[in-house]
Parts: C-alpha cells; structure tokens; sequence
C-alpha cells in the first residue's frame, strides 16, 4: 500500500512539474454511513490529496484514502484515482472523480466508483485553506454501495 501511494505521488509529481504552478496537498478525515444490500453501517475515511492548479479557481489531482467500517472488519478499501476541482464564487468547493477501490480484505474484488464532494473552501492565508464538505461515493459492487460523509480537510499550498 505505501509502495503503491509513493508511485502515484513520485509519477504525478514528475509529469506535471513544467505544466502547474501550485501544488495543494490536502490531508482530509471523514465519518459517514455506508450502505448496501448486503453491508451498511457507520463508516470513516482518512486520505491525501494532491492537486495542481489549471488556474487560479480550478485544479486537478490525485486522491489516495483509506474507506473503512470500524465495526466491520470484511469492509476496507484503499481509494485511489484523479480528480478534478474547482472553486466557485470564492469559498463553495465542488470536486468529481473516478476512483479505484482496492479491496484490503478480500483479494480479487478490486471496484471502480465515483467520488464527489460539495462544500465550503476558505482561506485562512495565501498558503493555507480549510475544507468541509459532503462527500458522496457510489461503489459500482454487485450491489450499488453509496457512502455518504461529511469531510474535512486542510489544505497545504506549495
């Protein structure tokens, strides 16, 4: 898993050093609930994220997390794929991304779903911001799962 975090960040940050400007590396945490047909209950979630910026109000990245039911120990994905972000009317945050879902229970049952968030980004100074949103999940299993969180997150930029 470590391996895997290191090779995104060492190839994202390589390819895109002449394009971007600004870097954003985001630590975020979140609580929600998870459901499905045949798993629901309370869920957490803990990650990275790394953006560039297209220009001053839109950027794109990776995000790395780890999804997890505490009380459950057959549910733990590590969630990895790009997404894309942008800020409106100066503080409302909106994000969509195809993410990867690498089970860390079960080998085999690697899923791809949809990540998105909604939210508020402010600024506390020209290199720090803070993030809370609603984070929203569809996970394309055998049945749909949905989590639902709410996000927080703080924004470093390099």
């Amino acid at each position: 898993m470590k391996k895997l975090f290191f090779l995104l960040v060492l190839v994202f940050l390589m390819s895109s050093f002449s394009y971007s400007q600004t870097f954003l590396i985001r630590p975020d945490a979140g609580i929600g609930y998870l459901s499905a047909d045949d798993i629901s209950g309370w869920a957490a979630n803990y990650g990275l994220k790394i953006h560039l910026s297209a220009n001053e109000f839109q950027r794109y990245g990776l995000i790395v997390n780890h999804l997890f039911i505490p009380s459950n120990d057959q549910v733990s994905y590590l969630c990895t794929g790009l997404m894309i972000e942008q800020v409106m009317f100066k503080y409302f945050n909106m994000g969509i991304g195809s993410i990867g879902y690498i089970n860390l229970v079960k080998t085999g049952e690697n899923i791809f779903g949809i990540y998105s968030h909604l939210g508020f980004e402010y600024n506390l100074s020209k290199y720090i911001n803070i993030l809370a949103s609603y984070r929203s999940d569809f996970i394309f299993r055998k049945s749909l799962t949905q989590y639902n969180a709410f996000l927080f997150g703080i924004g470093i930029m390099i």
